[in-house]
């Protein structure tokens, strides 16, 4: 039976959660091969489909040498079958056919539980994790996907609010915390031109180091020019 909220919701557009996954120690070939010490990086998934047989198959971008991943891809017996495109040494596309970890296949059928589904691409985080979106009809059913999702994923929500349409307010993509950095990077004038503002202004207004300003930045930049284009 839905409730109020749930029928207020409905009058609204569909609801998205943001949140990222945690970088597991696991030795599944799927952790090992973007842990701290690997020389890969996962930069996108942009597919992902869950067979009968309980394998998965997906498409996504790697950054590496690639070349170097194949050893570690045909002695993986998880691995059932994989095909490279890369572009010289600094990476390419990967599909993949393998055996996924028990919670990343519990976590991959939630939207055979729950009426929600993922937007893809799903993007990395940088530090081995991702970040995904899931969509759903209400913030009911995507708070209650969220809470099965497995605990050895590390979830942390970064934001859950009204789903951002192609070509609508590329400002819902962002985190709270982003927001709040971007509307102090415009209110000192950040964008004007010229510049009124440095990455220093911003982080002795927020009481953040200028690293962590940057780090802001760059990510806010990266996530509204996605949005405009995407």
């Amino acid at each position: 039976m839905r409730s109020k909220r749930d029928e207020q919701d409905n009058g609204q557009r569909m609801r998205a959660v943001t949140f990222t996954l945690g970088q597991s120690n696991g030795s599944h070939i799927a952790y090992r091969m973007f842990d701290a010490d690997s020389e890969f990086e996962r930069e996108r998934i942009y597919h992902l489909n869950v067979l009968e047989d309980e394998t998965v198959v997906l498409l996504g971008r790697l950054r590496g040498d690639l070349e170097r991943a194949k050893p570690l891809l045909e002695k993986n017996e998880d691995v059932l079958g994989y095909s490279i495109s890369s572009q010289e040494n600094s990476g390419g596309l990967v599909y993949a056919h393998a055996r996924p970890p028990p919670e990343v296949k519990r976590f991959l059928e939630l939207p055979r539980s729950y009426e929600v589904f993922f937007d893809f691409p799903i993007e990395s985080t940088g530090d081995g994790g991702l970040r995904v979106v899931m969509v759903g009809e209400t913030n009911g059913v995507l708070q209650e996907a969220l809470a099965d999702v497995p605990a050895e994923l590390d979830v942390t929500v970064e934001r859950i609010g009204a789903y951002p349409e192609a070509g609508g307010n590329v400002v819902a993509l962002l985190t709270d915390r982003q927001r709040e950095v971007m509307d102090v990077a415009l209110d000192l004038g950040y964008y004007d031109v010229p510049r009124q503002a440095t990455h220093r202004d911003i982080a002795d207004r927020m009481g953040l180091s200028v690293g962590t300003v940057g780090e802001h930045l760059q990510k806010i930049e990266s996530r509204v020019f996605k949005g405009i284009v995407s």
